[in-house]
């Protein structure tokens, strides 16, 4: 993305300017005329601490008192970390109504610079156009002397800053101190501002289970060679887009030991059996979200024994996912119907079209038993197997597959022998970092571990006798990092931690100094052994 300003961009900012500085633009930025007198040399400002970060709170108009009749324009552009000034001039005297400004006359030059920034301080090179008319519908006939000179644009704080510039067609150099014309943002700017030193910032956590960006080849982040053709074709495992729940659990004939996937989001509280998603795979549902309705997708692979929910983000009306009958690492592949693209469920990301390298925004799911979501919320919703098809919800489809050795598709690194290839895990990647929790080797009663995975302080819960197993970031905004202890007969709630505060099982404090805080999701979720070991070879077994 280029910042590099085009006449009329430049003739917008200032009029904002004048406007707010109460002047009649008159002259183009930086007439050779009366630069040696604008450009007078100033006190040099001596060096401060950083004290902040560079933010969109400095977006303003700055000038300095000693130099009448110029100022500065500043835009900060945090998400690519570049700035952009324009440094112009105007008369301190508002003229009569039927004076016309002649811009562009000969020998006027727009002066604009840009640049990145790191802290406190941007280093911009100087773009000087000669020509060109303001405000006209005559044809431009700017020339850019690109590159000609530099600025260097530093601030104390969100009041005060400098100006060094050197410009090199025009022999010119100097300081000037700088300070807003009007104080409106300095509220917004302090907001913005870095922590004083030695401030903790918790690490970001990695936006994708593998590579970030991984590199496109032949159209896709996967190898193509190794996407199968599962057979159904294209929502041949047909999708539920309009799910049916219950309330009445008593009338269902639910085993307590099937397994559920179980979501919370707000106050909506959801089981989904394994036995209605080993048919469909994908539920297109809706859910209320901040006050909102929003769409969400919840998905199940039955050959990779791996379960995730994510919000749709997609335009009204194409808000849904379905089957394509591709399979890669034996995994579920789903498509968009907005735009066709192709998502890996395990890789959590766009695969291949228009939304390639996608990551969902992504929400908690827990996969237990039916018996332990119930004791946990009596009050839950029940998908029904009303779903319009003809299904024998109360057979699995893929005989034995869940107990035995065989896989139905190939896998890479799928002869990894360290657990039985179908041995449920939890899984978490951090950075190169990958872990494995087994469901089966946690304890009969709730157990919780400390530890760290990669760079983050991680919180494990899981308990082999209730069938469940969830992993969070412990380090909270603060940056306080939680020591966790198991909480037993209490659920949902599952732990306790070392300032007394209670945690359910979706990472919210339920009680404490702390209540309603949410520990933060991380890169984790449940699957079968070879398949995690397939997508993310030479994982760590947790002993």
């Amino acid at each position: 993305m280029s910042l590099k300003p085009e006449s009329n961009h430049i003739s917008s900012i200032l009029q904002i300017t004048s406007t707010r500085t109460g002047c009649f633009l008159k002259t183009c930025l930086l007439s050779a005329l009366i630069l040696p007198v604008l450009l007078a040399s100033q006190p040099v400002k001596a060096e401060s601490q950083p004290i902040l970060e560079l933010n969109a709170g400095l977006n303003d108009a700055w000038f300095n008192p000693a130099t009448g009749g110029q100022g500065f324009f500043i835009i900060v552009f945090p998400e690519i970390k570049q700035v952009f000034l324009a440094w112009f001039t105007y008369d301190t005297e508002r003229p009569a109504e039927d004076v016309v400004a002649l811009l562009g006359e000969p020998g006027h030059r727009w002066l604009t610079a840009q640049g990145p920034y790191d802290g406190n301080t941007a280093n911009l090179t100087i773009f000087v156009t000669e020509g060109g008319v303001f405000d006209s519908a005559e044809p431009a006939a700017a020339t850019d002397l690109a590159g000609d000179g530099t600025i260097t644009l530093e601030f104390a704080d969100c009041t005060e800053g400098l100006v060094s510039y050197a410009i090199t067609s025009l022999g010119l150099s100097g300081e000037i101190p700088i300070q807003r014309i009007v104080p409106d943002k300095i509220a917004l700017c302090e907001s913005l501002a870095a922590p004083p030193p030695n401030a903790c910032i918790r690490p970001d956590p990695d936006i994708s289970h593998g590579v970030d960006n991984p590199p496109i080849v032949a159209d896709a982040i996967i190898p193509v060679s190794e996407v199968f053709d599962g057979g159904p074709g294209p929502d041949g495992i047909p999708p539920l887009e309009f799910p049916q729940f219950t309330r009445n659990l008593s009338s269902t004939n639910l085993n307590s030991l099937e397994l559920v996937v179980g979501v919370k989001v707000g106050d909506d509280i959801r089981a989904y059996p394994h036995n209605i998603l080993n048919w469909h795979e994908v539920v297109n549902d809706q859910f209320t979200m901040d006050g909102l309705s929003e769409r969400a997708t919840l998905n199940y692979c039955p050959l990779t024994g791996s379960a995730m929910l994510w919000k749709s983000f997609m335009e009204p009306g194409n808000e849904t996912f379905g089957t394509s009958g591709l399979l890669y690492n034996s995994n579920l592949i789903m498509y968009d119907r907005a735009t066709s693209s192709l998502w890996s469920q395990m890789l959590e990301q766009s695969v291949s079209g228009p939304q390639i390298q996608r990551i969902p925004d992504r929400l908690q799911v827990v996969e237990t038993t039916w018996g332990t979501w119930q004791a946990m919320y009596p009050e839950t919703l029940l998908l029904t197997e009303q779903t319009g098809f003809s299904r024998d919800y109360n057979a699995y489809p893929y005989g034995s597959f869940r107990t035995n050795q065989s896989l139905l598709f190939p896998a890479n690194n799928s002869n990894d022998d360290r657990l039985h290839r179908k041995e449920r895990v939890l899984g978490i990647n951090v950075g190169s970092s990958s872990k494995v929790y087994p469901i089966t080797n946690f304890s009969t009663n709730i157990e919780v571990i400390n530890e760290t995975v990669g760079n983050m302080q991680v919180v494990v819960a899981g308990s082999g006798g209730y069938n469940f197993g969830v992993v969070f970031n412990r380090e909270l905004e603060d940056c306080t990092v939680l020591d966790f202890e198991a909480v037993q007969d209490k659920l949902p709630v599952v732990m306790r931690d070392n300032e007394g505060n209670d945690w359910d099982v979706f990472g919210t404090a339920v009680s404490g100094a702390r209540t309603g805080q949410q520990l933060q999701k991380t890169n984790s979720y449940i699957s079968y052994w070879y398949a995690w070991t397939a997508f993310f070879p030479g994982a760590e077994i947790y002993q």
